[in-house]
């Protein structure tokens, strides 16, 4: 099935919004076994969308159009849609209707402007929007199924995953002499692209019916497995063994799977061995705490954090001793070691992590340069382990790479004692 995705909007093209529905749809295409062959992003003229939708339309079995469907006058995708099919605007009652009662909701009337987000191309098929005002609809134009979506993203992936996806996988299956896929996504930390790259090369050759590739989304590192057979049974059994020969390979630098994620993972081993953690933070700021606070339910392991951003609030809050500070310095071992002790103590947790470095672009040191950072655990009944990392980048990539490797030191605890 050949798939192509068309996103129109100025802003797109000239750098104001960056464009996050393509990847999103990518990724989610790719869990079917389905490769997108081209993107195309179209500023918001008229004649330059009418014809790239009939290039595509041309091109392609199913093409998703994001983009331009709202209230205001450069949003023209369905103006540009009809004429491409050859068909006129009409205006769908269900979508007025829908429209008419939004806007009644937060007591004002519907206006012209609003209304004509009702209008779609004459034989399309329209569902309306679960979580905002411009519907979906589709339509064939030759061979070619349509979709176009509002370009928010939030009401587009909620449409991709609600009426979209469903419908791309209805079309596959009916493809004659079709191949089955199974996909798996293991996500990895701690170990860089090229090494994954060369580790699972011997795996790839000895699995012919799975492709390997692969993915970076800082700190994290993916590989994409994707197996290819006849039947649906075949395609998993050779996605199952070339996944356990991958985890065999690369042992914990593996997380997780799929959607998972590294907060996540900490908050399942965490909660399973009925564990509390407490934060101390200064480089990091805070983030530490924001990763795993954004799972529900963090207030069963996570008691608290401190971000300790200055020498007077290392001392305060964690109790680090003016000596030590004065004798080390804020970035070293010993204070990284204080701090995690400390915080543990103060909120009587089983564990505590802390972070110290220095994120960047001054403040370094010959002996600790810029992206040196400290990442501490304190655990109950156990030494504190300290690791000293040199992080490369810039002040955001120090930051979100020192956050992990303070997940990491916990991780590997957690798994260790589990397994003991």
């Amino acid at each position: 099935m050949r798939i192509e995705l068309l996103c129109t909007g100025d802003e797109l093209v000239t750098g104001l919004t960056t464009d996050t529905n393509s990847p999103y749809l990518e990724a989610r295409l790719f869990e079917l076994g389905l490769k997108v062959e081209r993107v195309v992003v179209v500023g918001d003229v008229r004649e330059r969308i009418g014809q790239a939708l009939r290039e595509a339309s041309a091109r392609a079995d199913v093409v998703v159009v994001s983009g331009g469907l709202g209230p205001t006058s450069d949003d023209f995708t369905a103006e540009c849609a009809a004429e491409a099919a050859g068909v006129p605007l009409v205006e769908d009652a269900r979508v007025l209707e829908a429209l008419r009662e939004r806007v009644a909701r937060r007591g004002r009337e519907l206006t012209p402007n609003v209304a004509r987000m009702a209008r779609v191309p004459r034989g399309a098929e329209v569902v309306l929007n679960p979580v905002g005002a411009a519907p979906l609809f589709f339509l064939r134009m030759g061979g070619c199924l349509l979709f176009f979506l509002p370009g928010v993203p939030r009401e587009f992936r909620a449409l991709v995953e609600g009426e979209v996806l469903p419908r791309v996988r209805a079309e596959l299956e009916k493809q004659p002499g079709r191949m089955y896929r199974a996909f798996r996504l293991l996500r990895t930390v701690g170990i860089p692209e090229s090494v994954l790259d060369t580790r699972v090369a011997p795996l790839a050759r000895a699995h012919p019916r799975v492709v390997f590739g692969f993915r970076t989304h800082a700190p994290e590192n993916h590989l994409k497995l994707m197996a290819e057979a006849p039947s649906q049974a075949e395609a998993e059994a050779a996605l199952a063994a070339a996944e356990a020969a991958s985890r065999r390979e690369l042992g914990m630098a593996v997380y997780g799977a799929d959607g998972d994620t590294h907060a996540e993972v900490l908050a399942r081993l965490l909660t399973e061995a009925g564990a509390t953690l407490a934060l101390a933070e200064s480089c990091t700021g805070g983030l530490i705490a924001s990763q795993l606070t954004s799972v529900p339910g963090a207030s069963r392991f996570l008691v608290g954090g401190a971000v300790v951003y200055t020498e007077q609030m290392k001392m305060t809050w964690a109790g680090v001793p003016a000596e030590l500070l004065a004798r080390h310095g804020a970035v070293s071992r010993p204070v990284a070691v204080a701090l995690a002790e400390g915080v543990r103590a103060v909120c009587q947790t089983t564990y505590a992590l802390s972070v110290t470095g220095v994120a960047g672009p001054t403040g370094g040191t010959p002996e600790d340069p810029v992206g040196t950072v400290y990442c501490a655990l304190a655990a109950e009944g156990a030494p504190t382990r300290c690791e000293r990392f040199v992080i490369s980048g810039d002040r955001d990539t120090v930051r979100l790479f020192a956050a992990s490797h303070a997940l990491e030191l916990l991780r590997e605890r957690l798994l260790s004692v589990s397994s003991s």
